[in-house]
């Protein structure tokens, strides 16, 4: 990992706090194991770290990549997620259009996050 400048100090614990919220977006944890879906969570942190390092600390798709040892490809798509698509996905078991899904959620857990964050 490569080491940029970061505006917040606490970045770990921010991260896990919309982890969390990822989680109970995915069901809970008891929904993970009994859909075998134990293998999104890496990258859905990843995926966290890439939303959070762009709104918050204002990071490019090449500075997340090389700050997380990602490609930038990956740290794009991710940044291109739908949202809406992955809930369809989740839903329903279907795609309805292309999308980095743990990319869609991490959105979805950052808007939630950042609207408890605006109601402090």
């Amino acid at each position: 990992m490569k080491k940029i400048e970061l505006i917040q100090q606490n970045v770990d614990e921010v991260i896990k706090q919309i982890f969390s919220i990822a989680i109970d977006i995915l069901g809970g944890p008891r929904k993970l194991v009994e859909y075998r879906r134990l293998t999104w969570l890496a990258s859905l942190m990843e995926a966290i770290f890439v939303i959070y390092l762009h709104n918050e600390e204002n990071k490019s798709a090449d500075e997340i990549a090389e700050f997380l040892g990602i490609s930038t490809q990956t740290a794009k798509a991710i940044l291109q997620s739908k949202p809406e698509y992955a809930k369809i996905k989740l839903e329903s078991g279907e795609s309805c259009e292309k999308t980095h899904i743990a990319g869609g959620i991490a959105k979805l857990a950052y808007k939630t996050w950042k609207e408890t964050q605006n109601g402090k």
